[in-house]
Protein backbone atom coordinates (compact mmCIF):
# COMPACT_ATOMS: atom_id res chain seq x y z
CA UNK A 1 0.00 0.00 0.00
CA UNK A 2 1.24 3.46 -0.88
CA UNK A 3 2.41 5.34 2.28
CA UNK A 4 0.29 8.34 1.31
CA UNK A 5 -2.83 6.13 1.18
CA UNK A 6 -2.06 4.86 4.72
CA UNK A 7 -1.65 8.45 5.90
CA UNK A 8 -4.99 9.50 4.37
CA UNK A 9 -6.78 6.44 5.82
CA UNK A 10 -5.36 7.23 9.29
CA UNK A 11 -6.54 10.85 9.06
CA UNK A 12 -10.01 9.74 7.96
CA UNK A 13 -10.21 7.19 10.77
CA UNK A 14 -9.19 9.74 13.41
CA UNK A 15 -11.41 12.57 12.12
CA UNK A 16 -14.35 10.21 11.65
CA UNK A 17 -14.15 9.02 15.26
CA UNK A 18 -13.93 12.64 16.45
CA UNK A 19 -16.98 13.70 14.42
CA UNK A 20 -19.11 10.91 15.81
CA UNK A 21 -17.86 11.00 19.40
CA UNK A 22 -20.76 10.84 21.79
CA UNK A 23 -21.06 13.39 24.59
CA UNK A 24 -23.22 12.77 27.66
CA UNK A 25 -25.90 15.47 28.03
CA UNK A 26 -27.51 16.09 31.42
CA UNK A 27 -30.41 18.56 31.71
CA UNK A 28 -32.10 19.76 34.89
CA UNK A 29 -34.89 22.29 35.20
CA UNK A 30 -37.03 23.97 37.81
CA UNK A 31 -39.81 22.95 37.75
CA UNK A 32 -39.22 19.26 37.08
CA UNK A 33 -40.73 17.31 34.19
CA UNK A 34 -40.06 20.01 31.60
CA UNK A 35 -40.01 18.86 27.98
CA UNK A 36 -36.64 19.29 26.25
CA UNK A 37 -36.56 19.59 22.48
CA UNK A 38 -33.14 19.43 20.88
CA UNK A 39 -32.76 20.38 17.22
CA UNK A 40 -36.53 20.04 16.73
CA UNK A 41 -36.80 16.56 18.30
CA UNK A 42 -38.12 15.84 21.79
CA UNK A 43 -35.50 14.07 23.90
CA UNK A 44 -37.74 13.67 26.96
CA UNK A 45 -38.58 15.41 30.21
CA UNK A 46 -36.21 16.62 32.88
CA UNK A 47 -34.25 15.40 34.59
CA UNK A 48 -32.39 13.99 31.58
CA UNK A 49 -29.32 11.90 32.32
CA UNK A 50 -26.62 10.70 29.92
CA UNK A 51 -28.45 11.53 26.69
CA UNK A 52 -25.83 10.90 24.01
CA UNK A 53 -25.24 13.79 21.58
CA UNK A 54 -22.54 14.64 19.07
CA UNK A 55 -20.30 17.71 19.19
CA UNK A 56 -21.44 20.71 17.18
CA UNK A 57 -24.21 23.31 17.28
CA UNK A 58 -27.49 22.40 18.97
CA UNK A 59 -30.69 24.34 19.61
CA UNK A 60 -32.79 23.62 22.67
CA UNK A 61 -36.39 24.50 23.49
CA UNK A 62 -37.51 24.06 27.09
CA UNK A 63 -41.30 23.85 27.40
CA UNK A 64 -43.90 23.30 30.12
CA UNK A 65 -47.52 24.42 30.28
CA UNK A 66 -47.96 27.35 32.62
CA UNK A 67 -44.36 28.52 32.20
CA UNK A 68 -42.61 30.84 29.77
CA UNK A 69 -40.74 28.76 27.17
CA UNK A 70 -36.97 29.06 26.84
CA UNK A 71 -34.77 28.72 23.79
CA UNK A 72 -31.07 28.10 24.10
CA UNK A 73 -28.31 27.59 21.53
CA UNK A 74 -25.08 25.82 22.35
CA UNK A 75 -22.00 24.69 20.48
CA UNK A 76 -20.92 21.42 22.06
CA UNK A 77 -17.19 20.82 22.07
CA UNK A 78 -15.73 17.34 22.51
CA UNK A 79 -15.88 16.70 26.26
CA UNK A 80 -17.00 14.03 28.67
CA UNK A 81 -20.33 15.66 29.53
CA UNK A 82 -22.49 18.76 29.10
CA UNK A 83 -24.61 19.81 32.07
CA UNK A 84 -27.44 22.30 31.53
CA UNK A 85 -29.60 23.82 34.27
CA UNK A 86 -32.70 25.89 33.47
CA UNK A 87 -35.20 27.87 35.54
CA UNK A 88 -38.55 28.57 33.88
CA UNK A 89 -40.59 31.59 34.90
CA UNK A 90 -44.24 30.87 35.64
CA UNK A 91 -46.94 32.57 33.59
CA UNK A 92 -49.74 34.19 35.56
CA UNK A 93 -53.23 35.20 34.54
CA UNK A 94 -53.69 38.90 35.09
CA UNK A 95 -56.91 40.95 34.98
CA UNK A 96 -56.39 44.58 34.10
CA UNK A 97 -59.18 47.12 34.67
CA UNK A 98 -59.59 50.88 34.67
CA UNK A 99 -62.38 53.40 34.93
CA UNK A 100 -60.35 56.11 33.18
CA UNK A 101 -61.56 57.38 29.80
CA UNK A 102 -59.61 57.87 26.56
CA UNK A 103 -56.42 56.05 27.51
CA UNK A 104 -54.30 53.63 25.53
CA UNK A 105 -52.07 51.20 27.40
CA UNK A 106 -48.85 49.61 26.23
CA UNK A 107 -47.10 46.80 28.07
CA UNK A 108 -43.45 45.95 27.36
CA UNK A 109 -43.61 47.83 24.07
CA UNK A 110 -45.61 45.03 22.40
CA UNK A 111 -49.09 44.63 23.98
CA UNK A 112 -51.41 47.57 23.27
CA UNK A 113 -55.05 48.08 24.22
CA UNK A 114 -57.61 50.74 25.02
CA UNK A 115 -60.29 48.49 26.55
CA UNK A 116 -61.28 49.10 30.14
CA UNK A 117 -61.03 45.40 31.00
CA UNK A 118 -58.63 42.83 29.59
CA UNK A 119 -57.03 39.57 30.60
CA UNK A 120 -53.39 38.85 29.98
CA UNK A 121 -51.03 35.96 30.56
CA UNK A 122 -47.73 37.41 31.73
CA UNK A 123 -44.41 35.90 32.63
CA UNK A 124 -43.36 36.43 36.24
CA UNK A 125 -41.17 39.49 36.67
CA UNK A 126 -41.23 43.22 36.06
CA UNK A 127 -43.18 44.72 33.16
CA UNK A 128 -43.24 48.30 31.92
CA UNK A 129 -46.69 49.89 31.51
CA UNK A 130 -46.86 53.08 29.44
CA UNK A 131 -50.12 55.03 29.37
CA UNK A 132 -51.05 57.34 26.49
CA UNK A 133 -53.75 59.93 26.02
CA UNK A 134 -54.08 61.28 22.48
CA UNK A 135 -50.69 59.77 21.55
CA UNK A 136 -48.96 61.57 24.43
CA UNK A 137 -47.33 59.63 27.29
CA UNK A 138 -49.13 60.57 30.50
CA UNK A 139 -47.86 57.85 32.83
CA UNK A 140 -45.25 55.11 33.08
CA UNK A 141 -45.11 52.40 35.73
CA UNK A 142 -43.29 49.20 36.51
CA UNK A 143 -45.67 46.36 37.31
CA UNK A 144 -44.40 43.39 39.29
CA UNK A 145 -46.09 40.11 38.38
CA UNK A 146 -45.46 37.47 41.03
CA UNK A 147 -48.85 35.76 41.29
CA UNK A 148 -52.24 35.75 39.56
CA UNK A 149 -53.77 39.12 40.35
CA UNK A 150 -55.94 42.01 39.27
CA UNK A 151 -54.43 45.38 38.46
CA UNK A 152 -56.80 48.31 38.75
CA UNK A 153 -55.29 51.28 36.97
CA UNK A 154 -56.16 54.79 38.08
CA UNK A 155 -54.52 58.03 37.15
CA UNK A 156 -53.23 59.79 40.24
CA UNK A 157 -53.67 63.31 38.97
CA UNK A 158 -56.26 64.98 36.79
CA UNK A 159 -55.70 64.56 33.07
CA UNK A 160 -55.59 67.72 31.05
CA UNK A 161 -57.19 67.64 27.61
Amino acid sequence: MNPWNRFIICILAVSGSTLHAQIALNVNAIPRQVEVIMDGISIGETPIRNQQIIPGPHNFEIIKDGYAPLTYSLIVNPAKAVNLDFYLNPIYKIKFTTEEEGLTFELNKNHQWSDKKIRLELEAGEHILIVYKKDKVVDEQTILVDEPKQFKYFFKKKLSD
